[in-house]
């Protein structure tokens, strides 16, 4: 009976991992889609290591803070892109798995992150 039992969890634990592994692997594909927008591939691809709110995830390593205005005024969006498509750092390139207007789109998503400028009166 322990036997069935443990080779049933066995049999369980694989299905679990199989099917984390596949939808970790349709992530990049169905970002490719037309459907999908900046704030979603941003979820899906990036706010793991830069954080939902931009902020980044300091425990990972040199992540950068979307939302600091110094960071923000010392990039370039062709910096951006660029970064996005070929990687930077620790951070993989995309330009495989994304379409140059999905990149386009998340640098406009990354500038959003900034500080909003004051309103005048």
């Amino acid at each position: 009976m322990r036997l069935k039992t443990f080779t049933l969890l066995g049999v369980l634990a694989f299905a679990v991992v199989i099917l984390n592994l596949s939808a970790a692997g349709a992530a990049p594909s169905q970002a490719k889609g037309k459907g999908s927008d900046a704030a979603t591939v941003y979820t899906a691809q990036c706010a793991k290591c830069h954080g939902a709110d931009g902020k980044g995830i300091q425990s990972i390593g040199d992540i950068p803070n979307f939302t600091d205005a110094t960071w923000q005024a010392s990039k370039t969006d062709k910096q951006l892109s660029d970064g996005i498509g070929n990687g930077a750092g620790i951070m993989p390139g995309f330009k495989e798995s994304l379409s140059s207007s999905q990149i386009n789109a998340l640098v406009k998503h990354v500038r959003s992150f900034g500080p909003k400028a004051a309103k005048k009166k």
